[in-house]
């Protein structure tokens, strides 16, 4: 019993040195927006105890001594975050940005830029906020230096971009677009253009990105048409057989944009005129493909616009290529929105009769899926005209590949049901 006791006394005593010790180390608080931003800090660091002054950089021999350290620091980080252990991964990766500013501005912009998207990747607003506070700093030195190392601005804005620090990432891009112009540099104005149009896309500010992709489409053109064939892709040369060249990928990538954009603020004759646009392009290539998607979204934008007629001539052309070239997915479609339209302005009749061409071209194509959807709406559009034997016919066609599909079984039962029931009144 003695024995018990004495060991007792020492693992108490133990546990009170253990406290005593970690009361004497308490652990760092916990940053936060009152904190101040520990990249500032000026605190020594092991690795570097006795760093430059400000603005001055390490030499080779000693970046080349710490580099592995560094690189260290990452693993170890990254390992933390794994681990959910977030204050302690971005605690090492504030004590590598530390030591990388003397570096030089490349190398830390670089660090900035990789542990900024590490930053919003993870949700990590504070930390977003300490990084993209050490860029601006950068930003201002650029600018008060009236730096002109366009490696270095080109870095800052890809940084500035990541960390979605969208008014700094677009004076980046404006100055880099005026250094562009002034130095005539047509593609370096082509490149900016495109972030800059890119980042008005990403905050949904779409009069802005609408007004950029109008810009960098005109030049785009002045670049097909002052340079031609010496630009990788090729165009195709205009003639009197192929007004309509095919552009470039980026031409196409820009069109394509700024037709979504005036969908999106209620453009709709403007979104037209860009598709008519694209496919005037592709109508002159070996290469259909395209165009029935095209024509799908221009006659959704003129039903939009209520001008039916011309939805509907729209739609027309939409399944007549589609067909041409067997794209029967879309051929569906096509007399999907058709049938719809013509119900919708009660041509009753157009409408059946385009349903059941719909099940024509969907049995090319198997697609059971599509031929239990028009059978549904035939079916419906007989129910509406009291021809209760030929609804009853379409309900069960429809039920029949709902069963094969094992998908809305009960809704044709139920349509069913609803028919022999108004038969019966």
């Amino acid at each position: 019993m003695v024995v018990v006791i004495i060991l007792y006394g020492f693992g108490n005593m133990g546990i009170a040195i253990a406290e005593k010790k970690k009361e004497t180390e308490p652990e760092k608080p916990l940053l936060d927006d009152f904190s101040p931003n520990p990249l500032f800090s000026k605190e020594p660091d092991h690795l570097l105890p006795s760093p430059p002054s400000e603005g001055q950089i390490l030499g080779k021999s000693q970046q080349d001594i710490l580099e592995p350290e560094l690189a260290k620091l990452n693993v170890e980080a990254t390992a933390l975050l794994a681990a959910q252990n977030i204050p302690g991964a971005f605690e090492l990766w504030n004590r590598e940005l530390r030591i990388r500013r003397y570096f030089g501005l490349s190398q830390e912009i670089a660090a900035l830029n990789r542990v900024g998207l590490i930053a919003w990747n993870n949700s990590q607003r504070l930390y977003i906020k300490f990084i993209t506070e050490r860029l601006d700093q950068i930003l201002q030195k650029l600018q008060t230096e009236k730096n002109n190392n366009l490696e270095l601005w080109q870095f800052l804005g890809l940084a500035f971009k990541n960390v979605r620090a969208k008014n700094q990432a677009l004076i980046v891009y404006q100055t880099l677009l005026e250094t562009a112009n002034k130095s005539q540099d047509i593609l370096a104005e082509e490149q900016y253009f495109n972030e800059i149009a890119q980042i008005y896309m990403n905050w949904l500010d779409y009069p802005k990105a609408s007004e950029t992709y109008e810009k960098l489409l005109e030049l785009q053109q002045e670049i097909r048409t002052v340079q031609g064939d010496r630009l990788p892709p090729q165009p195709q040369p205009a003639t009197p057989e192929n007004p309509n060249p095919t552009p470039p990928p980026s031409e196409v990538r820009s069109l394509q944009q700024l037709a979504f954009i005036y969908e999106q603020i209620g453009e709709y004759l403007k979104a037209i005129s860009v598709r008519e646009r694209l496919a005037g392009y592709y109508a002159n290539q070996p290469n259909l493909f395209p165009i029935p998607e095209i024509k799908l979204a221009i006659g959704g934008n003129y039903e939009k616009l209520g001008q039916f007629e011309q939805a509907g001539l729209t739609y027309q052309e939409a399944y007549g290529i589609a067909t041409s070239i067997q794209q029967f997915d879309n051929a569906s479609e096509a007399l999907g929105r058709l049938g719809k339209l013509y119900r919708s302005q009660n041509q009753i009749k157009t409408a059946l009769d385009i349903y059941q061409a719909q099940v024509l071209v969907n049995q090319q194509a198997y697609n059971y899926y599509g031929m239990m959807n028009a059978y549904d709406q035939i079916g419906d559009i007989y129910l509406s005209q009291k021809a209760y034997q030929s609804a009853i016919a379409a309900f069960q066609q429809g039920l029949a590949l709902a069963q094969q599909l094992k998908y809305r079984e009960d809704y044709f039962v139920k349509k069913i049901d609803i028919v022999n029931r108004q038969m019966n009144q």
